[in-house]
């Protein structure tokens, strides 16, 4: 017994002159104050209680730092150096609002002579598949739902794909890279799209072929103010039509600005363009810094391999679908782990965060005029944007050790010197103080 508390008073009077040595030597100001001979218990309690404010005050100034830097690094800014860039080409999606081919449902009725026994049977499935075809959140109430002639909801959009109407409209643009067009499912049924990127990811295609893969990107035209004038062009479109304008990396969605164009018509658009880069030091950083998403950062999205900031959108229409009706439209696409979305009386959040590259295009003006040869499209720039903005990290890693350093240096009167010292007193001097009470 005695023994052992002569190994503990050894160990408290080697641990006392070790804390004592690192007080009396360390950089911080006011450990010295602490355990200096001949000071008064009043000066002592005073000394910790300001070293205790200057910790906690560099604690919490701190923590806000830290929280600046996971929340809001970045800053969009305004370049004006207009000839340093190229602009992308607006993206078109257009809509024909004549869909269904009238010889396809001719056969499709005479291949089912059971189903189509009277006239008036085949008269309202005429009505019933056209509507379908042009079917909105707008028009749902117009569907003829009292009949659908045995037809399955999980076989609308293949219906649909077999009676619609080809729509393969000439594609020419004034720049040297094509303009590629692409069948797309939007909410306002079968469309058309130019310049995209996304697009093949809605089509009938890719999904009647369960695909989840990532495509290769197609190349969208840019244009640049030596250029010229630049326009694209849609000819024979034979058919009044929808129109959306929007950036590569974009779809449609109902909510959006749409135009419409009669047949017989010849329309020019002309644009205006605002875009949003993320410049290379910013796209390093996590979501949750930039508030924003690359097209690949898709794991937010239960029905879509890619992102963008209207499929995140459109999923969240699915999802309030599923909460207030327990199904989802056609033009939707469908997938068994729908049933997991309904959640009772929990809301729906959708979270949508924008497209951290982001194209926008504002119709500046447009006019028609009848046009012998059918309908024609021609959209483009007559004035070049003269402003781009640009998503920056203004406050980055190496201003968090800048800042936090210097609140070390106004609370306490430390530095990184200061740090090393304390490294060296709990490794090396420990270290040997241990080895000397062996020895000893």
């Amino acid at each position: 017994m005695t023994q052992r508390k002569s190994l503990v008073k050894r160990i408290f009077l080697h641990s006392r002159k070790f804390v004592l040595n690192l007080l009396e030597t360390s950089s911080v100001h006011g450990f010295q104050h602490i355990v200096q001979g001949g000071v008064h218990v009043v000066e002592r309690i005073f000394w910790i209680s300001c070293i205790t404010l200057g910790v906690f005050g560099m604690i919490a100034l701190a923590q806000r730092i830290w929280f600046r830097y996971q929340t809001s690094p970045v800053v969009i800014s305004m370049d004006r150096n207009m000839y340093f860039w190229n602009t992308s080409f607006p993206s078109v999606t257009v809509c024909s609002r004549h869909r269904i081919d009238d010889q396809k449902v001719e056969q499709y009725i005479q291949q089912h002579p059971e189903t189509f026994a009277t006239e008036d049977d085949k008269e309202d499935f005429k009505e019933f598949i056209t509507k379908l075809a042009n079917a909105t959140y707008d028009t749902f109430l117009d569907l003829p739902m009292h009949k659908t002639y045995g037809i399955p909801t999980t076989q609308y959009l293949n219906l649909i794909h077999n009676l619609s109407l080809a729509f393969h409209p000439q594609i020419s643009s004034g720049t040297l890279l094509p303009l590629l067009g692409q069948q797309t499912i939007t909410e306002l049924g079968v469309c058309l799209s130019v310049n995209s990127i996304v697009a093949e990811y809605s089509s009938y295609q890719y999904w009647s072929s369960d695909r989840w893969d990532l495509l290769p990107s197609p190349i969208t035209a840019v244009v640049h103010p030596l250029d010229g004038e630049v326009y694209g062009q849609l000819v024979k479109l034979e058919n009044s039509y929808e129109v959306y304008f929007h950036g590569y990396m974009e779809i449609p969605e109902i909510s959006k600005r749409r135009y419409l164009f009669l047949e017989a018509f010849y329309t020019t658009v002309e644009l205006l363009a605002l875009e949003l880069i993320t410049s290379p030091s910013a796209r390093q950083l996590a979501v949750s810094q930039r508030q924003c998403r690359f097209t690949h950062e898709a794991d937010v999205l239960e029905f879509s391999p890619v992102y963008s900031y209207n499929l995140c959108r459109i999923e969240c229409r699915m999802r309030l679908a599923v909460r207030y009706c327990g199904c989802i439209p056609h033009f939707y696409r469908s997938r068994d782990v729908l049933i997991t979305l309904r959640e009772g009386n929990k809301s729906v959040q959708c979270n949508c965060l924008p497209n951290c590259d982001d194209s926008n295009f504002f119709v500046q003006a447009y006019r028609s005029r009848e046009w012998f040869l059918g309908a024609n499209l021609q959209w483009g720039f007559t004035e070049y944007p003269k402003m781009q903005l640009q998503r920056d990290i203004i406050f980055g890693l190496s201003d968090v050790f800048v800042y936090i350093g210097g609140l070390g240096g106004f609370f306490l009167g430390c530095s990184l010197l200061t740090c090393t010292e304390f490294v060296y007193f709990l490794i090396w001097r420990l270290f040997k103080l241990t080895n000397d009470n062996h020895r000893n």
